[in-house]
Parts: C-alpha cells; structure tokens; sequence
C-alpha cells in the first residue's frame, strides 16, 4: 500500500472539499490557515468528517466494489463502450497492471473512519455539547464504516494490510504487509460486535434511515461477516456451525425489527404498501410487485426499491441528491448505461447472454432449478436486464428510474420482452444529469436470503437428506419457533425462499402448483443448496453480491469446480486456458496492483498472478 504522507492540515483540507452526503455548505478555508490547533475542537469538526467517509463511498470507492462483486461474476458481460481494463477482467485477463486492482479509495475511505475515531473522544472532551450518546452514534458511524469497507477489501483481495491507526503524520509507517484475512475478519466482528447497539435504531428523517449507519445496518454486516466466517472449510464443524447461528441471530434481529416496524406503521403508508399474499402465507411483511392501489402489472417494488430509493426494505445504501449542484451516482450510470442524449445509449458492461438463451415461451409455467428464469411471471426477468434476439442484454436496473403503469408485466400472456426494443425509448431511463440512483448495499430479502442460506447449512450438517411425505409448511416455521432439527431448518429456508419467489411472481400466487418450488422436489442438502444460490441469483442481480457468494461458497467446499464452471461461462474459447488458472482458490481473488508492489517491499503478489507478475517485469 501507498505511504500515506499527508500531514493532517492536508487531510483535512482533502475531507472538507468533499463533505457532503448530498450537498455541502461548509465554509472552506485556505490551505495555510487550517492546522491542528484550529481544526477538531467541537462536534461540528468531527461531524464534517464523518460525512465525508459517506461521500469517499460514492464515486471510485462504488465503481470498485461494482466490478469486483458484480462485473467478474457470471452475471455480467462486455457492453457496447466498455473499457480496455473492464473487456479483460470480463474475458478472464485479468494482471497486476490492471487500474481496476487499485485500492486507493477504499482505504482512503478507511483512513477517514481511523482519524475520526482517533479524534471523536478528545472532541467529546472539549465540547459540552457532544454528549456521550452523540460520541457513542459517532463510533458506530465510523467503525461500521471502516469494518464494511475491510469486509470488502477481503472478499475481493484477501490478505490485505490492516490497521487501525489514522495516519495522521509522517513519522507513521504505512508500509506494512498483508495480515492474513481470516485474523482481520475476526478482528471485524469483534469491532462491530462492540459497537453493534450505539448506532440509533431508526432515523426520523426515511432518507438518513437508509443513508446513514443504524443498527439494523450492523446487525446485517455481522450477519454477512459471520455467513463469510463459517464459509471456512479449514475450521472445526462445530465453529462452522456455531458461526451460521450467530448469523441467523443477526438475521432475525433485523427481520424482526421490520416485522415491528410494518405491525407500527407509525406514517401510516406500510400497510398499503404490503403485497399481502406473501405476508399472510408466509409472514414476510414485503412492498407488493403489483400494487393494490394500481390496476396495471407495473413493478411497484422495483419502482421504490431502485426507482425512488431509501424505501422501507433499504436497510443501508449510498444515497445521492437530485439537485444539479449534487454528487451524481456515475459509477452506476457509467457502468450499467444511462442515456447522453434523445437517441443515444452507453454502457461498460451488459448482461451476460448465457443467462437466457432464447425468449420464454408464454405458455411456460412450471418452476424448474435449470433455468434461472423458467417461468414469465417473473418480474425480475423483465425489469434486471432486456432479452434481444441479437444477444446483446442491456442491464435494465439501476438504470431505470422508473417503470410506467400502463406497461404489461408480469403476466402469463407476457412475451420476455419489454415493449420497446431500445433501452433509450423505454419511459424512465435515466440521463447524465438525472443519475441519482441510491446503492443499495444492505435490502431486507438479501439479509432473508442469508438466513435460509445458513439454515441449509446447519440442517446440512445434521442429515443431508429428509422424506418429507407429505408435509406442509405450517405457522409454527412462520412465527419464529426454535429450530432443531434438519427438517425445521430446511422446511423454514424453504419458507423464506418462497416468501421472496412470491413476491416478484404475483401471478404465480394463484398458479403454484406450476409456477414455484415444491417442497416434495427438495429432499437433500444440494438440492436445497441450488435452490438458495438461484433465489439469491434472481433477487440480488447486478447488487455486487453475486461474485461473493460464488467466492462464499467455494470456501465452503474448499474447491473450485463450482465456481469456475459459473464463472468460465462468459469466457468463451478463452474458458479452457482460465480454467487452469481458476483451479486454483487464489484465483478468486484479485491481483495486487502494480503500483502497491512497487512503494511497498513486504506485499507479496497473490501466488495465482505470480507468474504475470514475472512476466510484466521482465
């Protein structure tokens, strides 16, 4: 990693010109006149830098966790402007001299939460008016932050240097080496597992409830982190499991925070939200698909999920201003298109073709684990990306601000096409100057899905297989009672994944002998397993997740195979030559850049590239 070398009239200077979640209206002072002595002495000090650790997340830092969570899936393909350092991460070409491996904004981001850290409780001592609850929201703010970005460097990276401390002057040595991932993750939880309750429960203002760090925002990292944990095929069975429980505990305080949320529904506008179906069966309080108060097919979940942003489900995103003067959301517009003018259309990377070879067919009905998206109803095949006979898919979320009422969706007679057949006509798409779309990092199915996913673990542990008869999911699985046996966990996995298939299949609610899992289909640990990573495929498209779950779950098995034959499938005749490479478990990971080997002598370059990195520097 770079030597930091600014000194803090540097850095904070760095921070200011930056500082806003939206807009900014910070008084900038000149470069001479802001030191130490003048700078950190009240809330407002440390106020300003905590905002700017929000607004280091929403240009590079984005576009990053984009390509390395999403773009290196099997999701993703080569758009029609890609980038030369884009095109060979998405053949399988990937090198040390590649930008795309450089760092640098995530540990800015990192270093930001360290100095406030550092300098929070000296303020705290200074100025009355920064209480200790205030302190306490302060650290939680900062560490979950700090935590959030080293969880991504290690799913990404691996071993990366780590460190606590702000780098504040020159006499700090930031050239250090790596420290292996498993003891920074540990380090992680033990953090956030302090601070998880100081964050506040719930915001007033909706925007600042999904923008800002609250504790159901922790409690879901440290369910991730624990699902990651557990992924470990070299830890004991009973630390394995031990890890799914503590990720299932995380899981249910969220859940059950929400639940409690709808039952309140203190504004009054929850209820008319709900898709009822799913609620009443399944117990999930969800935003319908198809909304009561519209008589179209129109995604009204997508709509204020991805479209108006900061929705009910959002538990955290990255949240952007709409006015001109605003920080614009371009590493979403850049990389997944938006429109430059009435009739021209750019984006880097596109859908990635094997997804859907040809149209489905509208009479098709019945739910089958070997296709992604075997059935029309499902929403999320019409408003993820567009199917073209010419096999070019452009990624459709993110990217539309807004689905129209009066468009078909989601109905049996549904042809798997949107109406028109360039992104540019479609209603809703946004522009350069209207690219405001939140990230959503943290959503309420995602952290669902983790639930069910550790479920299947566990039962997985305890038999790999049930005879189901005739059984029927009952309330009993609905309404929280303890789980023990293989058959509970599986049955209640199976629950949630229902809950999440319904609600962006609203016509299937009334054609599920067809249209959905059946339980009776489902009687082992790899068929539960598929039906998990499917649900999550479908649900979570183009989030960032899918390249770490494939990650997540060859570290369960302690191969590649699965993950290489996922992730080859976009290579083309380049496959059989990655595959070699992807033999290899360092393979998943990325390559340290360049730039970082040459200031920093004790990074050692991941053994898998270490043959390029010979060959580079011949």
């Amino acid at each position: 990693m770079k030597k930091i070398k600014n000194s803090i009239k540097i850095f904070t200077v760095a921070l200011i010109a930056g500082c806003s979640l939206a807009s900014c209206d910070l008084d900038l002072l000149p470069l001479n006149n802001v030191v130490l002595e003048n700078f950190w002495k009240d809330k407002s000090d440390v106020d300003n830098v905590l905002r700017s650790c929000y607004v280091g997340m929403q240009s590079d830092y984005l576009h990053k966790i984009i390509v390395w969570g999403e773009v290196r899936s099997d999701n993703t393909d080569v758009g029609e402007d890609v980038s030369a350092n884009l095109r060979h991460i998405l053949k399988g070409n990937l090198k040390e001299t590649n930008g795309e491996c450089d760092w640098a904004s995530i540990y800015t981001v990192i270093n930001r939460c360290n100095t406030v850290i550092h300098y929070a409780p000296e303020v705290a001592e200074e100025d009355p008016n920064y209480t200790p609850s205030d302190l306490r929201i302060t650290m939680a703010e900062a560490r979950g932050l700090r935590a959030l970005s080293y969880f991504y460097l290690i799913r990404s990276f691996k071993d990366v240097p780590f460190s606590f401390e702000a780098s504040i002057d020159d006499s700090q040595n930031y050239v250090i080496p790596a420290s292996k991932h498993e003891n920074i993750l540990d380090s992680l939880i033990m953090d956030v597992e302090e601070c998880k309750d100081w964050a506040p429960r719930k915001y007033s203002d909706e925007q600042k409830n999904s923008g800002r760090i609250t504790r159901c925002m922790l409690y879901s990292l440290l369910a991730d982190m624990y699902l990651w944990k557990a992924s470990n095929a070299e830890l004991p069975q009973a630390e394995q499991a031990e890890a799914y429980k503590k990720c299932i505990e995380y899981c249910d305080r969220v859940i059950n925070f929400k639940q409690d949320q709808y039952k309140v529904d203190e504004k009054g506008n929850l209820n008319r939200m709900m898709d009822t179906y799913v609620l009443s069966n399944y117990g999930y309080p969800l935003i319908a698909e198809k909304s009561s108060t519209s008589t179209s097919g129109a995604p009204a979940a997508y709509n204020a999920i991805f479209g108006e942003g900061n929705s009910y489900e959002s538990l955290f995103e990255l949240t952007y201003g709409h006015a001109d003067a605003d920080v614009k959301n371009t590493a979403v517009g850049e990389m997944y298109g938006y429109s430059t003018s009435k009739d021209s259309y750019r984006q880097l990377v596109a859908c990635n073709s094997n997804i859907m070879t040809t149209a489905i067919e509208s009479s098709k009905k019945n739910y089958n684990d070997q296709e992604l998206f075997p059935v029309t109803t499902d929403y999320r095949s019409l408003y993820c990306f567009r199917f073209t006979d010419s096999g070019s898919y452009p990624i459709l979320k993110y990217s539309i601000s807004r689905f129209q009422d009066d468009q078909d969706f989601g109905t049996a007679s549904t042809t798997w096409k949107v109406p028109s057949e360039k992104p540019q006509n479609m209603s809703g798409l946004r522009g350069e100057r209207t690219a405001y779309a939140g990230w959503i990092i943290y959503r309420l199915t995602d952290v669902m899905l983790m639930r069910a996913e550790a479920e299947i673990e566990l039962a997985g542990m305890m038999s790999p297989s049930v005879e189901w008869m005739d059984k029927e999911i009952t309330t009993a699985y609905r309404d929280g009672a303890t789980l023990s046996t293989a058959e509970d966990y599986y049955m209640d996995a199976f629950n949630i994944i229902c809950a999440v298939y319904l609600r962006s299949n609203p016509s299937a609610q009334t054609q599920q002998t067809q249209s959905c899992p059946k339980l009776d289909s489902y009687t082992d640990y790899n068929s539960f397993v598929t039906l998990c990573e499917n649900e999550r495929r479908r649900e979570l498209m183009f989030e960032g997740k899918r390249y770490y779950d494939l990650v997540r779950r060859a570290r369960r098995e302690g191969n590649t195979s699965h993950f290489a034959a996922q992730v080859a499938s976009k290579f083309g005749e380049a496959s059989k030559a990655v595959l070699i490479k992807m033999a290899l478990m360092d393979f998943m990971y990325m390559p340290y850049a360049e730039a970082q080997l040459d200031v920093n002598p004790n990074l050692h370059q991941n053994p898998a590239y270490a043959e390029d990195e010979d060959i580079v520097k011949q």
